[in-house]
C-alpha cells in the first residue's frame, strides 16, 4: 500500500512528473506529462528573476487526491498553512491536478 500524505519539496527544482501512473482517472481524457500545465514553478520562477514577482516560497507543498473534505478540512489544509507559515509565504496559488 503506497502512504498518501501532505507534502512539501524543493521549488527550485520542480519535479518532473507527478508519479500519478498509479492513481485512477480516466487517462484517455488527460494526462499529466506536461508538470508546467498544472504546477507553474517554473513560470513562477521566470517572473521572480524578471522582477514581477518580488519572491517565491522556497518549498511547493501538496496533498493527496481523496476527495474527502474532512482530511482536507481537519488534516490536510493545516498542515499547509504551518508550512506556510514557516516559509513566510504571503499569498498561495491553488492548482487542482
Amino acid at each position: 500500500m503506497i502512504k498518501r500524505d501532505t507534502y512539501a519539496a524543493p521549488s527550485h527544482l520542480p519535479p518532473q512528473s507527478m508519479y500519478t501512473d498509479i492513481l485512477s482517472w480516466d487517462k484517455e481524457a488527460t494526462h499529466t506529462k506536461d508538470v508546467n500545465s498544472f504546477l507553474p514553478i517554473n513560470q513562477l520562477n521566470q517572473y521572480v528573476s524578471a522582477g514581477r514577482v518580488g519572491s517565491a516560497s522556497a518549498r511547493f507543498y501538496g496533498v493527496p487526491t481523496d476527495y474527502s473534505k474532512s482530511k482536507t478540512l481537519d488534516i490536510y489544509a493545516p498542515k499547509i498553512l504551518e508550512w506556510c507559515r514557516e516559509d513566510g509565504v504571503d499569498a498561495v496559488i491553488l492548482t487542482a491536478l
